[in-house]
């Protein structure tokens, strides 16, 4: 069963948090903190979530409005509302705001415990949707760090070296081109084809991707940016909502701006990948977005920070970076400039046109730890030195 928590503070994240995950259900959890004292509960995945708990000090009308729109339409969640003062027309406007279960603030454990439970027996929560995938997202630090780069190629690793079902979507509004890192002949479709689309299936999806190889698949940006001006956040998270259902991994490529939609993307992610490079702007940007992850309620492991382009003569080294973003660096990528350079050009992947580089062999450690694959890959000739072998 999934359970959700938008909560009204960072200390009732970590109250209700510390109450479920001592429970030592197989449940799976979702922490998230309230906006601007607002629920948005478009940030949860509503159509899989089974349980949504959600708390405030005082009810307001903003909340059962919320709350309203959340039951209206949806078949789950149930509701949990935590209060800290609840008279008769209270109650009676949150049952008819569609809560089910009305407990203490702050939460209590036993009080939470017994609500879920409740729930789980006297009513039927559906539990038939269980999604395939997990969505992985990729933005950069600064603009040029490379984050394109290394979720296109990672998609091409996670596909042929792990044997997953991947789908890459770019999310650059103006002007995304993570098609041309994998491919010389790009499609005719893009997002904004199916975005809208009301039967909007996994055939739908397929049908507008480019096939990159095997189980690697792209869904282009749109092609200019007036066409991207329709796009709305639910629309993504209906995409990723079908998206996940029939691929094991989706590939977010997003851009550096941090808007509604951008957003609505990094809430539903499994994993955050940060990239930037070991140069001050870069330094100084990713610890101003590793700040807003925190504000946003983000926990720290759903973040990992990749540093592109090190080497040994860079003037900052690691340790000052970490302590610079006040944050471990996950992975590295070498700067092989010639080797990715080349790799853009040809719009051939770098695993397959330099396999045995240093960077083709960290994407290859990254889609293994990824995908928990233990397979260990020997690597062929690259694919210049089979054309001129």
């Amino acid at each position: 069963m999934k359970i959700a928590s938008i909560a009204s503070s960072s200390e009732s994240i970590e109250n209700i948090k510390d109450i479920l995950e001592k429970n030592g259900s197989q449940d799976q959890y979702v922490f998230l903190q309230r906006r601007d004292l607002e629920i948005a509960p478009e940030r949860v995945d509503l159509f899989s979530t089974n349980i949504l708990i959600l708390d405030a000090e005082k009810i307001t009308k903003a909340d059962l409005r919320a709350i309203s729109t959340i039951t209206k339409d949806n078949p789950n969640p149930a509701v949990i509302f935590a209060t800290g003062e609840c008279d008769q027309q209270q109650t009676i406007d949150l049952m008819r705001s569609g809560v089910s279960e009305i407990i203490s603030f702050p939460v209590r454990s036993t009080e939470l415990l017994d609500a879920i439970e409740r729930l789980r027996a006297r009513r039927y929560i559906n539990t038939s949707y269980h999604a395939r995938g997990k969505i992985l997202s990729f933005l950069s630090s600064k603009g040029g760090s490379g984050a394109t780069f290394i979720a296109a190629n990672l998609g091409y690793s996670l596909a042929n070296d792990c044997q997953q079902k991947v789908l890459l979507i770019d999310l650059h509004m103006q002007f995304g081109d993570a098609a041309i890192y994998l491919t010389e002949t790009p499609g005719k479709s893009t997002l904004t084809d199916i975005i809208s689309q009301t039967g909007l299936d996994s055939s739908v999806i397929a049908s507008s991707t480019i096939r990159i190889d095997g189980n690697y698949y792209v869904l282009q940006a749109p092609d200019s940016p007036e066409k991207a001006s329709g796009i709305t956040p639910q629309h993504i998270d209906n995409l990723l909502s079908v998206a996940i259902q029939d691929y094991d991994y989706v590939i977010m490529d997003l851009p550096r701006v941090v808007d509604a939609i951008s957003m609505k993307v990094l809430d539903r992610s499994d994993k955050i990948y940060l990239v930037m490079q070991p140069v001050i702007p870069y330094i100084r940007a990713a610890s101003k977005l590793l700040r807003l992850f925190s504000l946003l309620g983000y926990e720290l492991g759903k973040i990992s920070v990749i540093s592109n382009r090190t080497n040994s003569d860079n003037a900052i080294s690691k340790n000052d970076v970490e302590a610079s973003i006040q944050k471990p660096i996950d992975w590295e990528f070498h700067n092989e400039f010639q080797n990715c350079n080349e790799s853009s050009n040809s719009g051939v992947p770098i695993i397959k046109l330099e396999p045995n580089c240093e960077f083709s062999k960290t994407l290859f450690d990254l889609a293994k730890n990824i995908s928990g694959s233990k397979a260990e890959v020997s690597r062929p000739k690259s694919f210049f030195s089979k054309l001129f072998s």
